[in-house]
């Protein structure tokens, strides 16, 4: 190595550092360009920093926007769905119903309509503000027990198991439509008649009115079936009734007030037959 062009150099640097050391106003210009050299980086540093945030956070919050307003056209579309189903249901509320709200009154049996047949009874109760025809549904402890009729100016009540006892009733989730009758073969079961051959009952499904005959309100509890009898044309289910036909006492008597199917033979066997004492 150049020993002598090395020596110059080390020359030429101490001689700066000397002359740095005591020329005041050339090292406070060095260090104020140094300074300035400084803040501009920090300046332009902070300057990107920030612009990257605000990029960041006009995209988020554009993003933000975006997801409220499908949100919101969501919220708009289902309010729309709301309305119509309200508006609906308002034009429904005013039309005239063809039942008003059914009363219920508590009666009391005081006697058997014939002796050795538990199946019918005299019921406490005046009938006389009634039309000859109407029919009324009897609960006891909350289950189907039967239904009542008006015969000789008074009410006689046809337990679940007679003849002439017949309602409306659904089976099962599925709601099969059947009616009601007698077993003629069991006294303590009834039978759900009727049934569609293509639709599909099991034992154990349970059976509650439908309230479409208008003598019962719907869903209240009648039985289970225990068996299922193929007709030709329609299927029959037995069904063990719940309502306990042996503890008749007091009852419920519901009064739905609106048209009521015709069950032709309950009206010529009953309502126009000339027996039954008292």
């Amino acid at each position: 190595m150049n020993y002598k062009a090395l020596s110059i150099i080390v020359i030429l640097i101490a001689f700066l550092f000397i002359f740095f050391d005591y020329n005041t106003g050339l090292r406070s210009r060095i260090l104020s360009a140094s300074d300035g050299l400084k803040i501009w980086f920090f300046d332009i540093k902070k300057s990107a920093k920030f612009s990257y945030v605000k990029y960041i956070d006009q995209a988020q919050t554009i993003a933000n926007n975006q997801k409220q307003l499908q949100e919101y056209e969501k919220l708009k579309l289902e309010f729309l769905v709301l309305q119509n189903s309200l508006n609906e249901l308002s034009k429904f509320m005013k039309e005239k119903s063809p039942y008003k709200n059914p009363s219920f009154t508590s009666v009391k049996a005081f006697s058997y309509v014939n002796f050795g047949n538990y199946n019918r009874i005299w019921l406490d109760f005046d009938v006389s503000s009634y039309p000859k025809n109407k029919i009324f549904g009897l609960v006891q402890n909350g289950n189907a027990l039967g239904i009542a009729v008006i015969k000789h100016d008074r009410l006689m009540g046809l337990l679940n198991g007679d003849e002439n006892t017949s309602y409306s009733v659904y089976i099962g989730k599925e709601k099969i439509p059947a009616i009601i009758t007698h077993d003629g073969l069991d006294i303590q079961k009834i039978l759900a008649d009727f049934i569609p051959t293509w639709l599909k009952i099991e034992v154990g499904d349970e059976v509650f009115t439908s309230g479409l005959d208008g003598i019962f309100i719907p869903d209240v509890p009648v039985g289970k079936v225990s068996a299922i009898i193929r007709n030709y044309g329609h299927n029959t289910a037995e069904v063990t009734p719940y309502a306990h036909r042996n503890k008749v006492k007091y009852m419920w008597l519901i009064n739905v007030q609106g048209p009521q199917s015709s069950f032709d033979y309950l009206e010529n066997n009953i309502l126009n037959a000339g027996g039954g004492g008292g």
